[in-house]
């Protein structure tokens, strides 16, 4: 799938959704799964279960009518603390700690007949609440916190949902729905044997779906007075390059023993809580994007921390593009179910 396209072509229907208001909307199922049915035609991940993409702030009616269309009935909402509207920020946290931010005035959208569970994986130390230290962690494009593997835990409902008989679809966002949403969409995709290449160029796709809001982003920035941070750093930080989710998913085989041992280990999941979830994930449907012919890095590597710096530099980013615009938007046998 071609993730070049210029900006006059139309978003590729499927995954992308059009949802009037949003960005960056798609379906993350259609990709063909390693292990065919019995009688050998091959299976591919549910559509219509999981949608990934922005947050809602800016959804029209017509975006609402279209978003309840889809049957989702629960928002994940992954964004930090500082990513929302001062009234949804703890109240044990002192206002002047959030003065700079004060003027983020969008409300939380709320959708009817769909609830929205706010999920802070990245905690209050995400990023800085200091001016000066924020900008110069922007530079240096580093941040003394976790990642989203590491604090994973605080996802086990997104899971757990989907362990559930027939659960019902779901939408995962933080803000531009890239990095955050990005590594979950990757456990999710890696759980049913999806390779790591595939997994990539799902969330290379990210490119398309933010293709007019990202060089809007990198214009504010550039105008922001308390940044230092160059033109070609920002673009760099803004491109979803598929050698990161590549590189994260070396670091979830390695470090975690793959996304099984993750969900079983970290997130205390039960065997049969996750093969559940495989049973709900995969399905008999043909596969809409059927299994790319893998080609390798070239003896690649990129660490851990590169990894994580990533992440953070573009949370944080997308923290001061908020201020300044003034919006929140806020895997072993298969058993193949049959399609319901």
């Amino acid at each position: 799938m071609p993730s070049d396209m210029s900006q006059d072509e139309p978003l590729p229907v499927p995954p992308f959704v059009p949802i009037e208001g949003l960005v960056n909307v798609r379906d993350i199922g259609g990709y063909e799964v390693p292990v065919p049915t019995k009688d050998g035609r091959p299976c591919s991940v549910r559509r219509g279960l999981v949608y990934r993409g922005s947050e809602p702030g800016r959804i029209t009616p017509d975006g609402r009518a279209a978003f309840k269309a889809l049957g989702i009935k629960k928002v994940y909402d992954i964004r930090t603390e500082e990513e929302l509207p001062p009234k949804e920020m703890k109240p044990a946290n002192p206002p002047q700690a959030k003065s700079f931010l004060a003027e983020w005035q969008s409300p939380i959208v709320e959708i009817e007949g769909v609830e929205r569970i706010y999920l802070d994986v990245l905690g209050d130390s995400s990023v800085p609440k200091d001016r000066e230290a924020r900008a110069q962690a922007y530079q240096e494009l580093k941040k003394d916190s976790t990642e989203v593997l590491d604090r994973g835990a605080i996802l086990k409902p997104i899971f757990e949902h989907l362990a559930k008989p027939h659960p019902e679809p779901i939408y995962l966002h933080c803000t531009a729905g890239k990095d955050r949403t990005g590594t979950i969409i990757m456990l999710l995709l890696r759980l049913v044997g999806i390779s790591p290449e595939t997994a990539a160029e799902e969330y290379e796709l990210t490119n398309l779906g933010l293709r007019e809001e990202a060089p809007r982003l990198v214009e504010k920035m550039l105008k922001a007075p308390e940044m230092s941070i160059d033109a070609e750093t920002l673009k760099n930080i803004m491109v979803a390059k598929r050698e990161y989710i590549v590189a994260l998913c070396k670091v979830l085989d390695e470090e975690y023993g793959g996304a099984e041992q993750y969900l079983r280990s970290y997130l205390k999941m039960s065997a049969v809580d996750v093969q559940a979830m495989r049973h709900t994930l995969v399905t008999d449907e043909p596969p809409v994007f059927p299994k790319r012919q893998e080609t390798h890095t070239g003896g690649l590597t990129i660490s851990r921390g590169h990894v994580i710096l990533t992440l953070f530099a573009f949370t944080a980013i997308i923290v001061v593009w908020l201020v300044h615009d003034r919006f929140i938007v806020s895997e072993t046998a298969y058993q193949i179910p049959k399609n319901d």
